[in-house]
């Protein structure tokens, strides 16, 4: 009978340590899962709605006839240039500031009006002054107001100057020197700003057919891309290593007649025909669909950030990225078509200038007789 209740009594005892191990495993288990649970929630907190429209802001409307707004130099200044009244010939340089209600006068220049390219940081405006002989790469600085040659090249046979713009990083200008005679014989050309030197990439794998439009470089300098009309006359894209003085071609893909963004040194996005916002990665070739029926778009300075329009909507929305997804799309404007948006280099503020799609359903964007109305969108 001893025997028995000493059995009894032990198999208790391993009884309850069974139960008391199996509570503290439970509410250890209970603590993480609540641990990251929370966690989670407060992430999706934090990421849900990453923008909301603090305030619009409308500019004068004297500001937006005969010019354009170029950029910000500031995430409280925007600059752009405009005709003089009067003197056709002649461009003001204008900026304004928070709470954009006046404009100022920051200079008369005496610049092409039409090529010039206000640089990503806000710091100088590029300019090709053309003669019959030569093309000059001038800057211009928006903070002594002095004008600089920095770059010149022979115009002489057939040649001729195309396009021009900077890199996302502000440090280097490309334009096409193109000619006529031989389409062998068009050159990239690359300016340094840091280094004040220049590079010529040879365009050879172009075929005589082809128009090209426009160019622009990663800010390695390792790749340039270059937009083109093919011999059907349909907008093409074209992807090229710059190496040992050539632009060797890896990609070509027809597109649609808008934009071309480096997203980072390896990848880039672009409109495809269908509509679709597309990232290209050359590092392993892989076409990727970011956005479906879009007409406009504009990437943030740190590509956090994307704000589009889509085909048959007259509202803007402002998305998050989050690698190759847009999260939590938000409109923030409707009304116009933005042909002009440009966002302000901290992300806090938003740029839009177009016309007024209610008011003219019909509109051209070569009328200039529509009114362009421009704002700023200030976020949270």
């Amino acid at each position: 009978m001893e025997k028995i209740y000493n059995k009894w009594g032990l198999g208790m005892i391993m009884l309850l340590i069974f139960l008391l191990s199996a509570c503290s495993s439970r509410f250890q288990n209970e603590t993480i899962i609540i641990s990251a649970g929370n966690e989670t929630m407060e992430q999706e907190q934090h990421d849900l709605n990453p923008v909301q429209v603090k305030k619009i802001y409308r500019l004068p409307d004297d500001n937006i006839d005969k010019g354009y707004w170029w950029g910000w130099t500031s995430s409280n200044s925007i600059v752009g240039t405009f005709k003089k009244a009067g003197f056709p010939d002649q461009t003001l340089l204008k900026q304004i500031v928070y709470p954009y209600e006046q404009s100022k006068i920051l200079s008369e220049v005496k610049m092409d009006n039409t090529q010039m390219m206000l640089s990503p940081n806000g710091s100088q405006i590029a300019d090709m002054g053309i003669t019959r002989t030569a093309a000059t790469l001038e800057l211009f600085s928006l903070k002594d107001k002095r004008k600089t040659e920095v770059d010149t090249f022979s115009m002489k046979s057939e040649k001729y100057f195309q396009n021009m713009s900077w890199s996302d990083n502000s440090q280097f200008i490309s334009y096409l020197i193109l000619d006529t005679a031989a389409a062998k014989g068009s050159i990239l050309r690359i300016y340094d700003t840091s280094s004040n030197s220049a590079q010529s990439y040879t365009l050879n794998d172009f075929n005589n057919g082809d128009t090209l439009l426009e160019v622009k470089v990663s800010n390695d300098v390792q790749s340039a891309l270059v937009k083109l009309y093919d011999s059907t006359g349909k907008a093409t894209i074209v992807l090229g290593r710059l190496a040992d003085g050539n632009f060797e071609s890896k990609y070509r893909r027809q597109i649609a007649d808008h934009q071309m963004v480096w997203i980072g040194n390896d990848q880039f996005a672009f409109l495809g025909r269908d509509g679709s916002l597309y990232e290209y990665d050359q590092r392993n070739g892989e076409l990727s669909i970011v956005l479906e029926r879009v007409a406009a778009f504009e990437f943030s300075p740190d590509k956090r950030f994307i704000a589009y329009k889509r085909q048959d909507e007259d509202i803007v929305y402002v998305g998050k990225m989050q690698g190759r997804n847009v999260l939590y799309n938000e409109p923030v404007y409707h009304g116009i078509l933005p042909l002009n948006m440009k966002w302000s280099p901290d992300n806090t503020s938003l740029f839009l200038q177009g016309p007024k799609i209610y008011a003219n359903p019909n509109f051209e964007p070569n009328d200039d007789s529509v009114e362009e109305p421009a704002f700023i969108i200030e976020f949270e």
